[in-house]
């Protein structure tokens, strides 16, 4: 037989056995909130392996790895101008555990172009942070004829459509630019959508296209090696990583909008306030660290840096602007 316990013995067991248990469950949610994120989180890049917008999205991983002790992990998933990479961030479930970075053009524009294809709206994303803001460019070959704007639109005017150009998908900053710059000139050219940056490059490089479209961070570099001839930036004002290269304005051709390209982060629409405000917090962190600021400055991508509700806001402000141009003046 079993001993008999006091009854008084039981009831002190039982309240002990209830503390131990509620401080157990109170430190597990406390533990739960804090540890966010206790496992890999999946970094969304809707262009290919290798161009700038992956590269930012690498440099960045890393930095918010070292910041939150837990991995980012890049997935490139690219295809459609970018819209199967930022529809599956959409779609993604909005636990913290899948981020993407976002190009404001492509994220913002798409939508409004192409509203029957487009399985996302701006409002399906939570901002996160902008990073980077950084002009288009248009450049050639080295070994090219065309070293001015007007060596492109001479040649375009007695060869309509034949001068082929790269862009990144309908609608995106880079194709905005060219359209632009074709309706102000006059021409005709033969747009060429790549999925990223870096097969565009290797495109031309290869003499498979004439002129590339992209941003300055992109080509800064083989454009100081010799390897392309840039011919104008498209800004408000020259960029201080080619700061030799005219804009298109100075050549007469104001295309300052439609080449601007903003990158930045997002989470899905429903990420909790808990876990988006830790990533808010370290990504104004990182943007304060030299080295993360050494890599960018090292690829000639220049920090713009907008938090959280704030970098939301200029998500809505441009949608709106590019929902009313787009009203007024289809340019598709």
């Amino acid at each position: 037989m079993f001993a008999s316990i006091p009854c008084k013995k039981i009831s002190a067991v039982r309240v002990i056995l209830c503390v131990f248990l509620l401080v157990c469950f109170l430190s597990a949610g406390g533990r739960a909130v804090a540890a966010y994120p206790e496992k890999s989180v999946n970094m969304i890049v809707a262009y290919a392996a290798g161009g700038s917008t992956d590269t930012l999205a690498r440099i960045t991983a890393k930095f918010l790895e070292e910041e939150l002790k837990s991995p980012f992990v890049v997935v490139n998933r690219t295809g459609a101008g970018g819209d199967i990479g930022f529809t599956a961030l959409a779609k993604a479930v909005p636990d913290g555990y899948t981020i993407g970075l976002i190009n404001m053009s492509s994220i913002v524009i798409n939508p409004i172009t192409r509203p029957e294809i487009v399985q996302y709206r701006i409002t399906d994303f939570t901002a996160i942070a902008n990073v980077v803001t950084d002009p288009g460019i248009m450049c050639v070959r080295a070994d090219s004829p065309f070293k001015t704007l007007k060596d492109v639109i001479d040649y375009a005017k007695s060869n309509p459509g034949k001068l082929a150009v790269s862009h990144e998908g309908a609608g995106a900053g880079d194709h905005l630019g060219v359209v632009e710059f074709c309706k102000q000139a006059g021409i005709e050219m033969n747009l060429i959508q790549f999925d990223g940056d870096a097969p565009a490059k290797a495109a031309v490089l290869g003499g498979h296209i004439d002129i590339i479209a992209v941003n300055v961070s992109e080509v800064a570099e083989m454009v100081k090696e010799g390897q392309l001839h840039a011919l104008a930036v498209q800004g408000d004002k020259r960029s201080g990583e080619l700061p030799d290269v005219s804009t298109f304005a100075e050549q007469g051709f104001p295309t300052v909008m439609q080449g601007v390209a903003s990158r930045g982060f997002a989470a899905p629409r429903d990420i909790s306030k808990e876990n988006l405000d830790i990533l808010v917090k370290a990504m104004t962190k990182i943007v304060s660290n030299e080295d993360y600021l050494a890599e960018l400055k090292r690829l000639n991508m220049p920090v713009d840096f907008i938090a959280g509700e704030e970098y939301g806001k200029y998500l809505l402000d441009q949608n709106e602007q590019w929902e009313k141009l787009w009203k007024s003046d289809p340019w598709m």
